[in-house]
């Protein structure tokens, strides 16, 4: 009897056995939620993890999967040639290297954005690469508090250099400011990419950057609809010795001179001498009859929307360029036509990309456009262009 009693234990205890391999055969084979599958895009910037797949994927995770099938990445790819500036495969860094950026400002929602961008290239590419540790390609983000402090800029970019970094990637906030710089890199062997905006030197191995003038072109005929092709208009600009401000005025101006029934009245110039409001007054005071006006920038476009306050200016179509919440505001109840917005995460993304391939000594192209979008109250609420759109 005993040994029988020991056979059928035995028995049963092969059933269970048997039963839960066969459970474990269903997990192995993909029989998981589609939100956990695990794949090897090369925007997926989460490292590597020997922890368990989660039910459900942190905040950061998905906020990153976001962008990957959004626009903002699509617009870049769309833009490339043979090469690729969102996949980081193939890139032979040296371990513990260093890609330093200095931006124009960096605490800012669109140069917070860049760096989002930036970061998750980085880690995009010590997971590919197998970096861990101090193994890896780290990132450094700078740049002076105020965007159009010229001097503090240079001496942060002069303090970078110090450090003797594997690439350089900089914004320039006077595109013919950092020619000395940019020499001292040089020899140093240390390769330079420029993003956003452009610096007047045959230094640089690329840039990447919103087409600045096309998207001014397009705001100008976004404006001239508005208007009902007829009347003054004005421009605000944010700098004049800003390649990104000048190229967008160009833009605006020569697509204009297309349509006849519309003349442009005045640009303004951002100035410590006199502010924004005070400007605005003086071009209404000049032309009573204005119909429109284009901002190169956020704090502009805001600054424009302020000084037309009172309700006998509203008949001047206000067209924009980048996003905040007043903008997003002004566009929902009727204040502003629309805006042109930047792909400052895109940007971010593909300029670590191009910084990486300079470091490794890969060709880059010498233009990377980064995409831009118009933003009205017709799309300002779909998803689809939901990470455009920086606060």
């Amino acid at each position: 009897m005993k040994r029988i009693a020991v056979a059928l234990l035995c028995m049963i205890l092969s059933v269970n056995l048997l039963s839960g391999c066969g459970q474990s055969k269903n997990v192995e084979a993909g029989e998981l939620p589609k939100d956990q599958v695990v794949t090897n895009q090369p925007q997926d910037a989460g490292e590597e993890s020997t922890e368990p797949i989660e039910q459900e994927k942190s905040q950061e995770e998905t906020e990153e999967d976001d962008y990957t099938k959004d626009l903002t990445m699509t617009s870049v790819k769309g833009s490339s040639g043979e090469i690729s500036y969102t996949s980081v495969e193939n890139i032979p860094l040296e371990k513990g290297g260093h890609i330093a950026v200095v931006v124009k400002q960096p605490k800012s929602e669109y140069w917070s954005k860049v760096r989002k961008g930036m970061e998750a290239a980085v880690k995009a590419l010590n997971k590919e690469l197998g970096y861990k540790g101090e193994d890896k390609i780290r990132l450094t983000f700078e740049g002076p508090s105020d965007e159009s402090d010229v001097e503090s800029q240079i001496n942060i970019i002069d303090a970078v250099l110090s450090e003797n970094p594997s690439v350089l990637c900089i914004a320039a906030v006077d595109m013919n400011s950092c020619q000395a710089q940019l020499e001292t890199a040089a020899e140093n062997g240390i390769p330079v990419v420029v993003l956003d905006s452009g610096v007047n030197s045959d230094l640089v191995q690329t840039v990447c950057s919103t087409d600045n003038y096309q998207a001014g072109a397009e705001a100008a005929r976004r404006l001239a609809e508005a208007v009902g092709e007829s009347g003054k208009v004005a421009v605000m600009a944010h700098n004049s010795s800003s390649e990104s401000s000048m190229d967008r005025e160009r833009g605006f101006r020569e697509e204009m001179a297309n349509h006849q029934g519309i003349t442009v009245v005045s640009t303004s110039y951002e100035s410590e001498e006199e502010s924004v409001a005070e400007m605005v007054s003086a071009v209404l005071e000049a032309h009573p009859d204005l119909t429109g006006y284009f901002c190169t920038n956020g704090t502009m476009t805001e600054e424009v929307l302020t000084a037309l306050k009172d309700p006998e200016e509203a008949q001047v179509k206000v067209v924009g360029f980048d996003s905040g919440k007043a903008q997003i505001e002004a566009i929902k109840d009727g204040r502003e036509t629309g805006m042109i917005v930047q792909n400052p995460y895109g940007m971010g993304y593909a300029t670590i990309v191009a910084a990486a391939r300079a470091e490794a000594g890969m060709t880059n192209d010498t233009y990377i456009s980064s995409g831009f979008q118009w933003i009205d109250v017709n799309n300002l609420e779909s998803d689809d262009f939901a990470n455009y759109l920086y606060e």
